[in-house]
């Protein structure tokens, strides 16, 4: 699933050729993925328009229209992202973005038609749809609000950096790397951490996903692909997912893959030595 880093480069692929330019045309190939508008109204509204911004908020992609036409956003979920070249498969293409000059364009491809697709009428709309949905965005939150969050709630720390609504833009990926990094055991309880360890967890999460978005996000499957149809390259560089059984960078014991509770069907990799199970039952 696209996390952070990988929405990041999303929206750094599409700035330079969507901003500035006019939508010559906004198709809808899979009404499926529209969440509270129909093909109809957002067609309408896209058509003719200036893209006057496209930015992210946490794992979405907001592309802003001028003229008082409103913002699509877009939430890539499982398997969703943008190309500028002509995709690999294009039955999975849902939404098209059809540009004037130059002529161009720029297709949203989802396979398992996970991803919605939305648009809001103003900046209050949209801001209201960010705020029911997400926390503090996982690059902008400060080290006081993050302590905060963390200590209301005494579930383990992986889910508890994944659920979006407490903090925005961590998925599976990068809560292994952050926690390794960090030294934090993955099932210590979130209202545990000390002061120091929310220090050194706020530390990494900004040095985990700024390093991950340097190499153009992860791509562990044909799920995901840079705007331009390439692998990101995170994994080539990563301590601790997927490598299960190997070496821990830190100490050289054996990484563990395991199962931990609010975690179903995802693995989890942590070293033992490195982040010990201190506190926990």
């Amino acid at each position: 699933m696209p996390e952070l880093p990988e929405v990041e480069t999303m929206v750094r692929g599409l700035r330079p050729a969507l901003v500035g330019q006019t939508l010559h045309r906004l198709t809808i190939h899979d009404p499926f993925l529209l969440q509270g508008c129909t093909a109809e109204e957002i067609e309408r509204q896209g058509g003719g328009a200036k893209v006057t911004a496209v930015d992210r908020r946490g794992k979405w992609v907001v592309i802003a229209l001028g003229g008082c036409r409103g913002s699509i956003v877009i939430q890539p979920r499982m398997t969703g992202g943008f190309w500028l070249v002509p995709p690999d498969r294009p039955q999975h293409v849902r939404v098209s973005f059809g540009l004037k000059r130059p002529e161009r364009t720029v297709w949203f491809c989802d396979a398992r038609r996970l991803g919605k697709v939305a648009w809001y009428a103003t900046v209050d709309d949209a801001e209201a749809a960010f705020a029911r949905s997400q926390g503090p965005d996982a690059l902008i939150i400060t080290p006081d609000d993050l302590a905060l969050r963390l200590s209301k709630t005494s579930r383990g720390i992986k889910p508890t950096l994944m659920d979006q609504k407490i903090l925005a833009g961590i998925g599976n990926i990068y809560a292994d790397e952050v926690l390794f990094q960090s030294r934090i055991h993955p099932e210590r309880p979130a209202s545990s951490l000390t002061a120091e360890e929310h220090n050194r967890l706020h530390a990494a999460i900004g040095e985990v996903l700024n390093r991950a978005i340097a190499a153009e996000g992860s791509s562990f499957d044909a799920g995901y692909r840079t705007v331009l149809g390439l692998e990101g390259g995170f994994l080539a560089q990563n301590a601790m997912y997927g490598r299960g059984g190997k070496p821990c960078p830190g100490c050289g014991g054996a990484i563990l893959k395991t199962k931990i509770a609010g975690l179903i069907g995802r693995p989890t990799h942590y070293c033992p030595t490195c982040q010990p199970a201190i506190g926990i039952r």
